[in-house]
């Protein structure tokens, strides 16, 4: 059980990413800018355009807050063991 691939149909176990870093990257940042964009365009409408700036920053910069925040989060409880 504590093998990396199961001996019956030959399946892989091992954790590995779905996105390179780079792609995860590029697609956290555009989420990001379009997220800030979408918002600070509809806050802007209906308040200030110092209102929606911010809340656009707001939110986009939340998607950065919880990336680094699951990292944090992952980094520390999946340690690999020393040898």
């Amino acid at each position: 059980m504590g093998k990396s691939k199961q001996e019956g149909n030959g399946q892989s176990f091992e954790r590995k990413p779905w996105l390179s870093k780079k792609t995860g990257f590029w697609a956290i940042t555009i989420l990001s800018v379009v997220l800030a964009v979408w918002v600070g365009w509809q806050v802007a409408t209906v308040d200030t355009l110092l209102n929606g700036v911010l809340w656009g920053l707001g939110f986009g910069g939340s998607i950065w807050l919880v990336f680094f925040g699951m990292n944090f989060f992952h980094q520390l409880f999946n340690r690999k063991p020393k040898k």
